[in-house]
C-alpha cells in the first residue's frame, strides 16, 4: 500500500472496542491495533464521542443494576469515570472530523438512501473526512452507503491481507 490510509470508525466499532463484552470487540480491537500498527489514519465522527460516552456510561450502570439490584454514587462516578477514559482514549487514537450545518444538509440528502439521521452524519463525516473507508458493523449502512465501506471482519481481512503482503509472508489461511 503507498499512501497513508483513512479510515472513519463508525461509532458501534467504537463501542465494541471500548466495551469488551460485546460481540464483536475481539475483532474491532483487532481492527485497530491492525490500523495503528500499519499507520492508517484513524477517524471518528465529532458526534461520536458523545455517543461513545452516554453508551458507556449507561452500560456501565445497567451492570450495576443488574448485578446489585440500585445504582449507589460510587457507581455513577465509576460509570462517569470509565466513559471519560473512553472519550480520552478516542481523541488520543483518532482524528476528530467536525461537522458543521453543511454535513447537517448533507445527512439530510442521505435520507433517500438510508432514513438513520446519526447514519447520515456518519456518512457525511467519511465524505468530510475524505476517508478511504467508512467502517462499520451497521448492516443498513452497508447496504445503501454511497462511501466505500466494510464491516469490521472485512476490514481486519483487508488490512491483515496488506500487511501479510508488505512483509513478504504467505497470506494467512
Amino acid at each position: 500500500m503507498t499512501g497513508r490510509r483513512t479510515l472513519l470508525l463508525d461509532t458501534n466499532i467504537w463501542l465494541d472496542y471500548f466495551l469488551g463484552w460485546r460481540d464483536m470487540s475481539p475483532t474491532s480491537r483487532r481492527l485497530v491495533e491492525l490500523a495503528l500498527n500499519q499507520d492508517c489514519t484513524l477517524a471518528y465522527a465529532v458526534s461520536s464521542a458523545k455517543d461513545v460516552f452516554y453508551i458507556v456510561t449507561s452500560e456501565h450502570k445497567r451492570l450495576e443494576r443488574a448485578a446489585e439490584g440500585s445504582l449507589g454514587k460510587g457507581a455513577v462516578a465509576a460509570a462517569n469515570a470509565a466513559a471519560w477514559g473512553c472519550v480520552n482514549a478516542l481523541q488520543e487514537m483518532a482524528c476528530a472530523v467536525p461537522l458543521d450545518h453543511t454535513d447537517a444538509w448533507m445527512a439530510s440528502k442521505q435520507r433517500v438512501l438510508h432514513a438513520d439521521f446519526e447514519d447520515d452524519l456518519i456518512i457525511a463525516a467519511a465524505l468530510r473526512a475524505r476517508a478511504d473507508y467508512l467502517v462499520t458493523n451497521d448492516e443498513g449502512l452497508l447496504r445503501h452507503c454511497p462511501v466505500a465501506a466494510l464491516d469490521a471482519r472485512d476490514m481486519v481481512a483487508l488490512l491483515e491481507a496488506e500487511g501479510d503482503a508488505s512483509s513478504g509472508e504467505a497470506p494467512r489461511p
